[in-house]
């Protein structure tokens, strides 16, 4: 290839770009402007948010040309005599002010012209005059009065899309149009009244489009002679309120109507409102097949205004409404609707702007009656029993009605006979499903996301046994998934082939979850917390992708590689997203870096993939064999380092142990003496009696405090009450150790009397008696309460160490008195305990 061909190579390629998914390459003849070859003789031309002042010179193939958001002010006359193949021309969102007839001249092939939000405010009579086939017109958003200035529209012209001011202007005569929108929520529109003349230029109308138009009411007659009207919009006129609506609907029986619009014709913070019957009582008589009543208040519908709808609907669309339950549910159960969106229930408004001002008087209330709401003994009191019936349309496929924010649990309810295929009950506050909705067995398609569930029920998924997909993203069903080790939630759904269970703070799901989904075809589990996976997959035989992003997965181990190359023997097309992870990159994760160099497995967002050196460095594994080359050097020397490790862990837990053994050497020596004197108590037969205790209990002081031991307590237990008591000084055997004597005396005493002080406290051994006889009460006397500590003085809790502070906060004590009542209470309580 020469470096001329090349060149020529790469300027090609720097001029072509992809567009909405439409190749365009820069024009020759404008090279801001970019092209497109609709078919081998004609091009598409799109010149939009360029700030043009002019329109570039079109070649004669051009068949579109959009010219939208520039600054183009005037159109050169004859601009367009070379452009006889030009179809469609969009000037919108320009600055166009003045139009005269030359400036369309050639354009004889023009179907369709948008010259809406301009600037025009004024133009000939015959502007209109070239474009002789001329079928689609935009104009709205301009300040012109067109009727004004007697503009001759093409008498080929189908749709009209124009401002209207019925108070000032008047339309001529357009017997073939088809489409007249003169909607204010695209345009500016006033129509106060609409009377039976306000639309005789356009009879063979099939679509009219007059919503919010500031129409307060609608007389008789208006739309009887649009014989073939099927689309009436109506909606944003709020002060047309439901009773305006009835004069509507009294003329559609004349019509073709097909398409009924009437959203939003009750104000925004007025009362809620009720839909009579004799609103709906002339529809019955029209084929109507949609109807379109959001963001009306509606909170009722009288009993027996739903018989009044017609055979022929098919599609209701009530969102935003305030819906309550009443007697008007069951009578639905008789339509032959197909399709229901009841979205947006109960949605908070906030009041940014003033409501239009009505200027209606009383008298037009159709037979003066007016907006009713309703009135608490309408509503249908709740089913109190167990099971609970909820009748559904026969016909019904389709049900919309998410974002109702109705914080409810899902029961148990039984269902009329349907053929309910798709329901989205998606950002609601059913926070809990029990079930099971007995029966949905046509529903394909269930949409439970953004609920905040933490409870499903093993039953509630019986209902739906032919569900293909389920989308539960976005709850906190991590609370309940995890403990179903069987798979019995998934269970009844063996048919289910896309699921998603993102965002649910799931640690885990267990290996038999999903046993029973042998058709799955897409697993979606991104945002939760698992960090490898533990749920059997090598039993689906369709699956083509998994999600697992944004958890907490360092590696996947050996089990998981294996069970994701068994599916792909099966499906030869698998791909599997792990981005968004704490990945390893260190000698531990060397295989399953390794696998992911040499695997089929397509990982998606692999550019987005990261995984952490031990250095603390992030890598992309876009390359995972260079960070599995690397690896490998970085860790040959991996098993001498486990030995050095294993090595230097086993001089560690000796020296740990020697220490353990070291400051706990007094309490192992009690241990010994303890097993010692257990060992000698089984060689003796055990009496009926307690004989087998020497002393009566054993007094452990410090040697500081013996002048309270042998002048006081001596005397007042052993003199005057008679009891035995074991004193270290007296009762010792000589020749023994201390040890041996401590646990001998506690082990051959009733009860241990501990004279506490802050001497006691600072003894060692004093400490070491108080341990050996809360060891011996645990141990030798099955948790019996030995332990009696006596106060020889004011101790703060605070210089008690734990062991004593516990004893102190869970038995009893008694502290020595400064008084001789308190001092004798003190000695007969002495006594009577230790007499027990």
């Amino acid at each position: 290839m020469t470096n001329t061909q090349l060149t020529l190579l790469v300027v090609c390629f720097l001029l072509t770009m992809e567009v909405n998914g439409q190749l365009k390459t820069t024009c020759y003849f404008n090279t801001k402007c970019r092209c497109k070859a609709s078919n081998e003789t004609y091009v598409e031309v799109d010149c939009s948010k360029l700030s043009l002042n002019d329109i570039p010179k079109l070649p004669e193939n051009v068949s579109s040309v959009d010219l939208s958001n520039n600054n183009i002010s005037d159109v050169q006359e004859y601009h367009f005599k070379d452009n006889n193949a030009l179809s469609e021309i969009n000037l919108s969102q320009n600055k166009l002010h003045f139009l005269k007839k030359e400036m369309f001249y050639g354009l004889n092939s023009v179907s369709k012209l948008q010259m809406n939000n301009n600037n025009i405010t004024k133009t000939t009579k015959d502007v209109f005059l070239y474009l002789r086939t001329l079928s689609y017109l935009d104009v709205k958003k301009n300040s012109i009065s067109w009727s004004n200035h007697n503009v001759t529209f093409p008498p080929s012209l189908l749709t009209l899309k124009i401002d209207y001011n019925s108070s000032q202007e008047n339309f001529p005569e357009m017997p073939h149009l088809q489409t007249l929108d003169v909607s204010g929520t695209s345009g500016d529109c006033y129509i106060h009244i609409v009377k039976p003349d306000t639309f005789r230029f356009v009879p063979s109308i099939y679509e009219l489009y007059i919503s919010a138009c500031k129409v307060n009411y609608v007389y008789n007659g208006s739309f009887r002679f649009m014989r073939n009207l099927s689309t009436l919009d109506i909606s944003f006129n709020r002060c047309l309120k439901f009773d305006g609506l009835q004069n509507v609907t009294i003329e559609l029986p004349f019509t073709s109507i097909k398409v009924l619009k009437f959203n939003k014709i009750h104000k925004t913070f007025q009362m809620n409102t009720k839909i009579l019957k004799q609103h709906l009582s002339h529809l019955k008589y029209t084929n109507l097949e949609e109807i379109h009543g959001d963001s009306n208040r509606i909170q009722l519908i009288e009993a027996g205004a739903v018989g009044q709808l017609p055979s022929s609907i098919r599609k209701l669309f009530v969102s935003d409404n305030e819906f309550s339950y009443g007697q008007y549910v069951s009578e639905f159960i008789f339509t032959k609707i197909e399709f229901v969106n009841a979205s947006f229930l109960f949605s908070s408004r906030s009041n940014n702007g003033e409501e239009e001002k009505c200027e209606r008087s009383n008298k037009s209330c159709c037979n003066q009656v007016c907006e009713h709401v309703y009135t608490p003994d309408e509503t249908i009191s709740r089913f109190e029993t167990t099971w609970k019936f909820l009748p559904i349309p026969r016909n019904l496929k389709t049900v919309f009605y998410k974002d109702c924010f109705l914080r409810y649990e899902i029961p148990q309810y039984t269902v009329s006979e349907n053929i309910v295929k798709y329901v989205d009950l998606s950002h609601n506050i059913f926070y809990s499903w029990i079930g099971p909705l007995l029966t949905f067995n046509h529903l394909h398609f269930l949409d439970l996301s953004n609920n905040i569930c933490s409870n499903v029920s093993k039953v509630f998924f019986k209902s739906v046994p032919n569900v293909t997909t389920l989308l539960a993203q976005n709850n906190l069903l991590g609370f309940v998934l995890p403990d179903d080790t069987e798979g019995e939630i998934m269970h009844h759904m063996p048919a289910l082939q896309f699921v998603n269970f993102a965002e649910n703070r799931i640690p885990s799901l267990p290996y038999n979850f999903f046993k029973s989904q042998v058709n799955l075809i897409d697993i979606k589990l991104g945002g939760n917390m698992m960090e490898n996976i533990t749920f059997q997959i090598n039993h689906m035989k369709q699956l083509s992708n998994l999600d697992l992003s944004n958890n907490r997965i360092s590696t996947l181990d050996e089990y998981a590689r294996d069970h994701l190359e068994e599916v792909l023997k099966m499906k030869n097309n698998l791909t599997i997203d792990i981005s968004g992870n704490p990945l390893k990159c260190n000698c531990d994760a060397t295989e399953f870096i390794n696998w992911m160099s040499t695997t089929q497995i397509k990982f998606h967002n692999i550019n987005k993939t990261y995984c952490l050196m031990s250095n603390g460095v992030q890598e992309s594994l876009w390359k995972s064999n260079r960070i599995y080359e690397k690896l490998k050097m970085e860790c040959s020397s991996y098993a001498s380092l486990i030995v050095g490790t294993v090595a230097s862990l086993v001089v560690f837990l000796f020296v740990l142990i020697w220490g353990i053994c070291y400051r706990n050497r007094w309490r192992l020596r009690y241990m010994y003496y303890m097993v010692k004197n257990k060992y000698q108590a089984q060689n003796k037969e055990k009496p009926d009696n307690e004989s087998q205790y020497e002393y009566d209990a054993f007094v452990s002081y410090d040697n500081n405090d013996r002048i309270f031991v042998h002048d006081k307590l001596l005397n007042r237990l052993e003199s005057q009450a008679g009891l035995k008591l074991c004193i270290h000084k007296r009762d010792f055997l000589p020749g023994n150790d201390i040890a041996g004597n401590i646990t001998s005396a506690i082990h051959n005493s009733r009860k241990v009397v501990i004279v506490m002080s802050h001497n006691y406290l600072d003894s060692y051994w004093c400490m070491f008696e108080y341990n050996m006889a809360n060891v011996e009460s645990i141990y030798s006397r099955n948790k019996e309460n030995i332990l009696f500590l006596v106060f020889l003085e004011q101790v703060a809790p605070k210089d008690l160490p734990m062991m004593v502070l516990e004893l102190v906060q869970s038995h009893s004590y008694i502290e020595y008195p400064n008084d001789e009542f308190g001092d004798t209470v003190f000695w007969n309580k002495l006594r009577e305990v230790l007499s027990q």
